[in-house]
């Protein structure tokens, strides 16, 4: 069994938001809050990633840095690929995860991580930031996942556990 651990990137800043370029947006303060209670929840939760897929973004490194409080020494792999990636590069970027970690963090953005979830749901979803996904794949290779055989075992928001 495969299991991924998506996250959409906690909420970010829009001001001054024409003077930067997308990429290098930050989090804002709703941002770090989310980042923070996600995290903390998870890790109550007893969630174990082996390993964190990351966009190069600034706010998906951000979001992924309040993880680290609660998750320490998980091997870390930063892809500029997944910045703004469609759901089929996602899955090429799940597919090629080494095969030595079962469990993994892919902290990136919509609207590929919506269409990735719509794909295996068969209907039309739109994650809000913070969100968090757990997919289950019945297979023992990354390389050999399949999304009509995917199973999404957990989804919830932040802003759930804040509320």
């Amino acid at each position: 069994m495969k299991t991924i651990y998506l996250i959409r990137h906690a909420h970010s800043s829009r001001s001054n938001f024409y003077m930067l370029e997308d990429h290098e947006r930050p989090l804002d303060e709703r941002g770090k809050s989310e980042a923070i209670a996600l995290a903390k929840f998870l890790k109550d939760k007893n969630i174990k990633p082996e390993f964190t897929l990351c966009s190069t973004a600034k706010r998906t490194k951000e979001t992924y840095s309040y993880f680290t409080e609660y998750f320490s020494s998980i091997p870390l792999s930063l892809s500029k690929t997944l910045y703004l990636a469609s759901s089929s590069i996602l899955q090429n970027e799940i597919a090629a995860i080494p095969n030595e970690f079962s469990t993994c963090f892919l902290i990136g953005h919509n609207s590929g991580l919506s269409d990735l979830v719509s794909a295996i749901l068969e209907r039309p979803v739109d994650l809000p930031t913070c969100s968090f996904t757990q997919i289950e794949f019945p297979v023992d290779d990354w390389k050999d996942i399949n999304l009509r055989d995917a199973k999404i075992t957990a989804s919830f928001t932040a802003k759930d556990l804040l509320e």
